[in-house]
């Protein structure tokens, strides 16, 4: 579908950096406020092209590490959550095409890893065995970070003004 979103979304985000933001040399509170819908249209452009992607490629890893933790979480700790890992594993993807499905379902992931770095710090995790979960854990937590990275650092990273 042409124009695609990402060109629309720019070429919003360019009308309003070119045509408005210029009549507001006088409104230094009007000027901040286009300057920052500016920037999260710009933000908004890179997003729509690479959020299903990243959700995908997160939730993979998301599944591979919980996969891996799941046999190595002490019996005695929260069994509930056991049955939510083993609950959310066995759950068939949501289909590609579906971001905000996508999303959902990798939310749900993320509440997990909350809950298992709030478990590890409410828990005193201190064997050997604990501190190989707590590695796997800010590892991919890295990963993470490191693959949404495009979508913010350009944007976000220069003077607001």
């Amino acid at each position: 579908m042409q124009p695609t979103a990402r060109i629309l979304i720019e070429r919003v985000a360019d009308a309003l950096d070119e045509s408005v933001l210029p009549k507001l040399l006088n409104d230094k509170w009007s000027a901040s406020t286009v300057r920052s819908a500016v920037t999260l249209l710009r933000h908004l452009a890179k997003r729509v092209e690479l959020e299903a992607a990243i959700i995908a490629a997160d939730t993979e890893d998301a599944q591979a590490v919980l996969t891996g933790l799941l046999p190595h979480i002490r019996p005695a700790e929260d069994t509930e959550l056991k049955a939510e890992i083993t609950a959310i594993l066995a759950e068939p993807a949501p289909a590609a095409f579906d971001t905000p499905a996508m999303d959902a379902h990798n939310t749900r992931y993320q509440a997990l890893f909350e809950r298992l770095l709030h478990d590890q710090y409410e828990g005193a995790w201190t064997n050997a065995e604990e501190q190989k979960l707590r590695g796997a854990i800010r590892a991919y937590l890295k990963r993470r970070l490191a693959r949404e990275r495009d979508m913010y650092v350009t944007e976000f990273s220069v003077p607001p003004f």
